[in-house]
């Protein structure tokens, strides 16, 4: 399972104005738009109403459906976004998101790219000529960040908190929700203040481009664009290599395998049978697996790379280590929870951010009115320890949560707190 629709394929970038929201819909259509979304999430959900009642999502769709004929686009979109979001924990694959290639009518972000760190929102990267890489965004519009915050965390499907925390910032981005929920006035230009390293603020204000002009030019080598990794550095090490599916290199003067797994897909033979040389050294005392980028894929391919970590050679306690964090999704976090179930692996970094338990495989359902594509869970996956764990994430024996100053000096804490050991 990967994680769906955030990753899509880069073109060219070009700034654009979107056309004005204020129009509403057709009375009777918009009405069945929301009707249609209500009745394919209860036909193609497993279980539907595991978080919510069906009393509260039905009384949530009817008023959307009776208050749609008379609002915006974009407060349709806030409307269609808190419904599906009403499904709660563990349906981070259920979803309408906004780089959705299969959206017909598409959406548009502010083109920065923001990161949740320990010591508030940041932007890792930026449009041409913007200079505020580097700053933290307290702002949109003149309201302070965590209150934005606040109204947009309701609308974005999540497995778990880990994983809102690495998509709630991508969805401050859009500008149909910024909209939608009143904080702009229309999906146009809007201020964004920042404050920079020395505590000067500056407001710069933003145009929003289309979503595939977005992803073009913030693109993820391996992924497109998946907005709950950090982007490509030239340090560290696991940001350096992301392009890499697997790879593996000895750290610690040859004491230490680090082995970066950066996608669920078959091991190429080769390099299954360096890792396997690799962790056979006679000097080897720790072996290091880093899924902090693996946004999932396949999660019937992990087999062999299960076995030779959960061999006797490696599987021994303060030995083997998982790098986890919000980014490890879907397949990637079925690999987790199975290595957390069935070895002595100790975890390291922050919770996954897919579930223990989830639900994926999606089915996608095009809206005819509004033109936006939803993505719909059709399967149930769990890697649970038993029938009491009702974990939300795999979390992290040795938990670190990274700050702005370390990332932007190049450092990577959860690395060496691993070499460090117990």
């Amino acid at each position: 399972m990967r994680m769906p629709s955030l990753l899509v394929v880069p073109v060219a970038m070009v700034l654009v104005v979107p056309a004005a929201q204020a129009r509403p819909f057709a009375p009777s259509d918009v009405a069945g738009d929301v009707h249609e979304l209500a009745t394919s999430i209860e036909t193609i959900h497993p279980e539907p109403f595991r978080s919510v009642s069906r009393r509260r999502f039905d009384a949530e769709v009817e008023e959307l459906a009776r208050a749609a004929p008379t609002l915006t686009r974009d407060e349709v979109l806030v409307g269609l976004l808190r419904v599906i979001a009403l499904l709660g924990p563990r349906n981070g694959h259920t979803g309408l998101f906004p780089l959705d290639p299969a959206h017909r009518r598409e959406l548009h972000l502010y083109p920065i790219r923001l990161y949740a760190f320990a010591d508030g929102i940041f932007v890792v990267d930026e449009g041409r000529g913007l200079g505020v890489r580097g700053s933290r965004l307290v702002a949109i519009a003149g309201m302070p960040v965590d209150r934005v915050l606040g109204l947009v965390e309701p609308l974005v499907s999540r497995d778990n908190p880990s994983n809102l925390r690495g998509l709630a910032p991508h969805y401050l981005l859009v500008a149909e929700v910024l909209d939608g929920l009143g904080i702009t006035e229309g999906a146009g230009p809007a201020e964004f203040s920042f404050e920079r390293p020395g505590g000067e603020i500056v407001t710069r204000t933003l145009t929003p481009v289309r979503g595939p002009d977005y992803v073009a030019a913030f693109h993820d080598e391996l992924y497109g664009h998946n907005p709950s990794v950090l982007p490509h550095a030239a340090r560290p090490l696991y940001l350096r290599a992301s392009a890499r599916t697997l790879w593996a290199t000895t750290l610690a003067g040859g004491r230490a395998v680090y082995v970066g797994y950066n996608s669920v897909v078959s091991p190429p033979t080769a390099v299954l049978r360096r890792i396997q040389r690799l962790v056979a050294g006679p000097t080897v005392r720790r072996v290091i697996v880093d899924v902090r980028l693996n946004g999932g894929g396949d999660n019937t391919t992990y087999g062999p790379l299960a076995s030779l970590f959960g061999s006797q050679t490696v599987d021994r306690r303060g030995r083997l280590y998982v790098l986890v964090g919000r980014a490890t999704f879907s397949a990637a976090a079925n690999f987790a929870a199975e290595f957390d179930r069935d070895t002595h692996a100790i975890f390291v970094g922050e919770p996954t951010g897919g579930g223990v338990e989830t639900y994926g495989d999606t089915t996608p359902v095009l809206l005819p009115t509004t033109g936006w594509n939803v993505r719909i869970a059709a399967r149930y996956h769990e890697r649970k320890r038993g029938p009491r764990d009702h974990r939300l994430a795999v979390g992290a024996d040795l938990p670190l949560a990274v700050t702005s100053a370390q990332y932007f000096a190049g450092l990577d804490p959860v690395l060496e707190r691993a070499l460090r050991g117990l």
